[in-house]
């Protein structure tokens, strides 16, 4: 995770007190497919390793599909944050299969409802060839000022690092924001709310700025279609601001066990989520995806049948990142 140095121990707390996308254990990104099916949790996770009301799918809320999406690409591209590349640290094996890899091929015996729904049966994609994974731990929209453009943790250098022709259509999918909300909230105890909307105006720029260049004519090639799946920021206590994370009946560790308990935490997310709606809508071709009511109800302090975070209380736990799997799919099956 970064870290990141205030001036109270309060603002401290804040840092990590939302969904965060930040990692020590970062992938290369190098254009790679990894869409295989990654091991199975093995470090006792509680919320890993058990099933989930309605079966192994994270709940009715998200169930498995019945049929392959109608839109088919020639390519998928990876952005974004932890989340969209490994997890936090130690998570690799904890917490996969990753959403991304479950797209690409789904894993029959972890997840026999899902058989024959991936991206390999549906559209033929291979994994080596046809993934371009390009996300990164701790990966943030906001540009920094200078912008040397070489660091893939920032959303704007991940698109620019893609290849100029890829085969079409291509369909990209990513998450990102966590890490822009984290260093945006210490404002909120530490600054005046000036600081606070300079914070989200220079989140929403820089997504913005990498959703120009990701849709500009002709970016993968001439006459290539893309189009962009992106998911708004979830937050690990549902909205309560009680960061006690169930599974392992534990006040959550680092920076989140100092949150004031169920201080709620909803009315200083929701005008990030707002704003990035705003921006998404703007582009053609970006539909932002809801990521963060669906995780309502699988808070960290839920139990382990119902919980979709891994022990860090941050990341998404194995049936997390299943979760955000049927939502990709399900955007995906609402493509034109």
């Amino acid at each position: 995770m970064k870290h990141l140095f205030l001036p109270a121990t309060l603002g401290i707390a804040i840092v990590t007190a939302f969904a965060a996308c930040s990692s020590t254990n970062s992938s290369s990104t190098s254009p790679a497919g990894d869409g295989g099916t990654s091991p199975p949790p093995d470090d006792g996770d509680a919320s890993a390793t058990r099933g989930t009301e309605g079966g192994t799918t994270g709940g009715p809320d998200i169930p498995p599909p019945t049929a392959c999406p109608t839109a088919k690409y020639k390519t998928l591209v990876v952005v974004g944050d932890s989340i969209s590349d490994v997890g936090g640290s130690g998570g690799t094996t904890a917490q996969a299969p990753f959403y991304r890899t479950l797209l690409v091929k789904n894993d029959d015996t972890k997840y026999p409802e899902w058989k024959g729904f991936d991206l390999t049966t549906c559209w033929g994609l291979d994994a080596a060839s046809d993934v371009v994974k390009v996300s990164r731990g701790g990966a943030v929209a906001t540009v920094p000022s200078p912008n040397p453009g070489t660091d893939p943790g920032v959303l704007l250098n991940q698109i620019t690092s893609l290849p100029a022709t890829l085969p079409g259509p291509v369909l990209v999918v990513g998450t990102i924001g966590g890490n822009d909300v984290q260093d945006g909230l210490i404002s909120v105890l530490t600054g005046t709310p000036a600081q606070v909307k300079a914070k989200q105006d220079a989140f929403v720029a820089g997504y913005g700025a990498a959703l120009t260049e990701l849709t500009k004519a002709d970016r993968f090639g001439a006459g290539v279609k893309v189009d962009v799946l992106m998911t708004n920021i979830y937050d690990p206590s549902g909205g309560s601001g009680h960061f006690y994370y169930e599974p392992t009946m534990s006040t959550c560790s680092g920076a989140l066990g100092y949150w004031p308990d169920n201080k709620e935490t909803k009315t200083a997310l929701d005008p990030w989520n707002s704003a990035m709606a705003a921006e998404s809508a703007k582009h053609p071709g970006v539909k932002l995806l809801e990521l963060a009511a669906p995780f309502v109800p699988h808070a960290v302090s839920t139990p382990a049948a119902t919980n979709w975070f891994f022990k860090d209380c941050i990341h998404p736990s194995t049936l997390g990142h299943n979760a955000i799997r049927g939502i990709f799919w399900a955007g995906m099956t609402k493509l034109p």
